[in-house]
């Protein structure tokens, strides 16, 4: 779960955090200089222990060679050989030592041998200095602690102008301490390390050498003793050490005796630094209260700074969510704190939400209107005004619902009008659209004020009755439906004569679904169109078990077309004046597996409109490709083969790709092959047919018109279709011989056909007397039973060279 932190607060957060990070920075920069000053300062008392050091033994090296040089000069009185010079320097030893501070005194010939001696013993390290000096003829000076530590000098000393001695003296540093301590003003003392090298020893392990007094001596061991065991010789000599003690700081130097890390002895500076100390930590210590009021003071100022800030923000944040509640009154009267001298982001932000909410109660009243229109289309038909299948579904569920616990039925109604189609077709959408609107008000005015009538689309109608009492009643009321419609309806002036087919479904279980009552109903209403329409039909079971004999029918053809059962019937047609076999029509057959031939009137209508009809329309061009081939390599040339095409099938947009892929497989003219199309065909999609139809014929593809006569509105775009053939249907075929009406309509469709260009052909031929009428009527083609039954392809190859005389069909000798 996250916690709330207003903005000021994370602003004031941020910057607080920044100038905290700002000020420890500069602050331990400070810091950081003022220690290294205090580091530079140690190191320049290093540094200057260092000089003083080499100054004062210089000074004190040159004028011990100045003593001796005019020591020996004034030594003459004796004599001027080495013999003179011993017994001077016994003489005056005494001397030497009371005001000179001499220890020692060694005096060497020219072979470098002891000539004189002060002391019973030379120091070892003596007779190396002598030598050096005899070898570069200069002064040599060493300091030496066996164990007291003294200074040794080496001095060549000419005499009797061509004989060359050496004069070694010590004497003690106490001179040289002394002079060290009025130069730097430090404590001095000797310290001695046991043996070991710097970098291990730990200073702690040092002994103070005499001569110190008592006081001094405890001084530095309290002093030594306060020391980190950690800090080794080494690093008091490159960098020095600090040590508190009594309130005072001394800073303590060490310097080797010998410039050599085997040196035992160390010449110790003991610095009081206590005023520097305390400068330095007084001015770290004024930096921090600094960089502490710095940041008190910078925080305080952007607390203030923020607080208004934060109203101003807390304002603007209690006012926003009364947008989300849709509160625009309160929000539009809501206070707001504005900046005292110039606007800025927030009085732009309050300008904004400002207009936002004039937005948003603008755009939630239209939302509203919207809302409204939105419920009003989602339920209700636009055209006829009465609700839709959404709040058939509504309304239709509550009634069910209710039949729980309660004595009653509930009865659905599916209405559809028989051959709405050619209004819309022949007359236009317009006319149709107003037929629908006067359909809706006499059935409102037909039912009871408690019934509930819906559009369920195009011009099926669904009726829900929920007072009737007896089945009597609903079927009652299904009569006056239909009687009502029975009467001519006037739209526009013009009078349209149209029935009603009805499904009825009754149920008191509240268990049924909408969905099932609803297709039951639609179920029944198709019985009724199947009975012949103009009238109504109960659903029972039996036609439920025909719609599953349909999908059954659906699935068993689509196997049939990819186990290749079905198969091509074909019928001839010939040329009636001469008898000449012009082509044939090619009819569907199927041969079920296990119900044996199947009849076309079975199976097509069901396949109509679905996709296993287009499957099988491509199965049957293609196959009548096949069936011309054959028949030429039987020399049977110039035949044509007429294939139904349906409307699905006309409109399919892989039609006009797969025709021309037929003609480069076979390599044949589109001549050959008759499209027959029905009238209802031609004038369900009039534009994309003419459209289609015209890029087939550039094919070569011609066309028939398949019973003709028994449509509607085909007459009305004759002229403008690409049409070759029409074919008369078999009812006035039939009629001719019985009723002069058929004769004359038949002669009169031969002479108006002629008359546009286009060729006859009369169906159903089965009579030799109708034959005789027809070629008296000028009829170009006929085919029927009499001419030749429906021959099956794979009996017509080896049947065409018999029935074939000179091109003339063998049937032709019975004229």
């Amino acid at each position: 779960m996250k916690f709330s932190l207003s903005l000021p607060w994370k602003i004031l957060g941020l910057l607080s955090g920044f100038f905290l990070l700002v000020s420890a920075l500069i602050t331990n920069s400070w810091i950081n200089k003022n220690d290294q000053d205090f580091l530079n300062l140690q190191k320049q008392l290093r540094n200057q222990d260092q000089r003083q050091l080499q100054v004062i033994d210089e000074l004190l090296r040159n004028r011990i060679e100045a003593w001796f040089e005019a020591f020996v000069h004034f030594q003459k009185n004796y004599g001027n050989n080495i013999e003179a010079t011993a017994f001077f320097l016994e003489n005056e030893f005494d001397f030497l030592q009371l005001h000179w501070q001499i220890n020692n005194i060694w005096l060497f010939d020219n072979q470098k041998k002891l000539y004189f001696s002060s002391s019973a013993s030379i120091p070892d390290e003596l007779q190396s200095d002598v030598i050096q000096t005899f070898k570069q003829q200069r002064s040599q000076t060493n300091v030496r602690c066996n164990p007291v530590c003294e200074q040794f000098f080496s001095i060549p000393l000419l005499i009797d102008q061509k004989e060359i001695a050496v004069l070694a003296v010590s004497n003690s540093l106490q001179e040289t301490l002394a002079s060290l301590n009025q130069a730097t003003h430090a404590d001095m003392v000797i310290m001695k390390m046991s043996g070991k090298q710097w970098a291990t020893t730990p200073i702690k392990e040092l002994d103070i050498q005499p001569p110190i007094a008592a006081s001094q001596k405890l001084f530095i061991i309290d002093l030594f003793n306060k020391i980190n065991a950690n800090i080794s010789v080494e690093n008091v000599i490159h960098q020095g050490v600090r040590v508190g003690n009594n309130q005072h700081t001394y800073l303590i130097n060490m310097l080797p005796i010998r410039a050599s890390e085997q040196s035992s002895h160390f010449l110790t500076f003991i610095h009081d630094i206590t005023e520097s100390s305390q400068l330095h930590t007084d001015f770290q210590a004024k930096i921090i209260w600094v960089s502490i009021t710095v940041i008190s003071l910078s925080f305080l100022a952007f607390f203030v700074l923020t607080q208004r800030l934060q109203r101003r923000l807390l304002s603007i944040t209690r006012s926003l969510p009364l947008l989300a509640e849709k509160r625009y009154d309160d929000f539009q009267h809501h206070q707001y704190i504005s900046s005292y001298f110039f606007t800025d982001e927030i009085d732009n932000l309050q300008e904004s939400a400002t207009l936002l909410c004039h937005e948003l109660e603008s755009l939630d009243r239209q939302i509203e209107r919207n809302t409204r229109e939105l419920e009003n289309i989602a339920m209700y038909d636009q055209l006829c005004g009465l609700p839709n299948r959404n709040m058939l579904n509504h309304r239709l569920k509550k009634s069910i619902l209710a039949l729980a616990g309660e004595a009653r039925q509930v009865a659905v109604m599916f209405l559809d009008f028989d051959n709405f189609r050619k209004i819309n077709d022949s007359h236009g959408h317009n006319i149709g659209d107003s037929f629908l609107m006067e359909a809706a008000r006499r059935i409102k005015e037909t039912i009871n004020k408690s019934d509930f009538v819906c559009r369920f689309g195009g011009d099926e109608f669904v009726v829900v009755l929920e007072d009737q009492e007896s089945l009597d009643d609903v079927m009652l009321i299904a009569e006056r439906l239909i009687n009502r419609f029975h009467q001519p309806m006037v739209i526009v002036g013009q009078r349209f004569y149209v029935t009603t087919s009805i499904g009825i479904v009754v149920t008191n279980n509240p268990l049924d679904q909408v969905e099932d009552l609803i297709r039951q109903a639609d179920m029944a209403m198709y019985t009724s169109k199947d009975r012949g329409g103009d009238r109504y039909s109960l659903f029972n079971h039996e036609m439920y078990q025909r719609v599953i004999g349909r999908v059954q029918i659906e699935d068993e053809m689509r196997e049939a077309i990819e186990n290749e059962d079905i198969s091509f019937a074909l019928q001839p047609q010939i040329e009636i004046s001469t008898g000449k076999l012009v082509g044939f029509e090619a009819l569907i057959r199927w041969h079920h597996p296990d119900k044996g031939l199947v009849p076309p009137d079975e199976f097509i209508p069901i396949l109509e409109n679905s996709e296993n009809m287009i499957q099988l329309g491509y199965w049957g061009l293609r196959r009548a490709f096949i069936i011309l081939s054959k028949m030429e390599q039987l020399g049977f040339k110039h035949q044509r083969v007429a294939v139904n095409l349906s409307a699905v099938q006309l409109l399919d947009p892989n039609l006009l790709p797969f025709l021309k892929q037929l003609l480069i497989d076979f390599n044949r003219d589109g001549s050959q092959i008759e499209l027959e199309l029905t009238e209802r065909t031609v004038v369900a999609d009039i534009e994309n047919t003419l459209t289609i139809m015209s890029d087939l014929r550039k094919l070569g593809f011609t066309f028939s018109i398949d019973d003709f006569g028994t449509g509607y509105s085909s007459l009305a775009y004759l002229k403008q279709m690409p049409v070759d053939i029409i074919k008369i249907d078999r009812s006035f075929i039939s009629g001719m011989t019985d009723r002069q009406a058929d004769r004359q309509i038949v002669s009169s469709i031969i002479a108006m056909i002629q008359k546009l260009g286009m060729k006859v052909v009369a169906e159903g031929v089965e009579t030799l007397t109708q034959l005789n009428m027809l070629k008296e009527m000028n009829c170009e083609i006929g085919q029927g039973y009499f001419i030749a039954k429906p021959i099956m392809e794979t009996e017509l190859y080896d049947l065409m060279p018999d029935m074939l005389k000179n091109g003339i069909w063998d049937n032709m000798d019975k004229v």
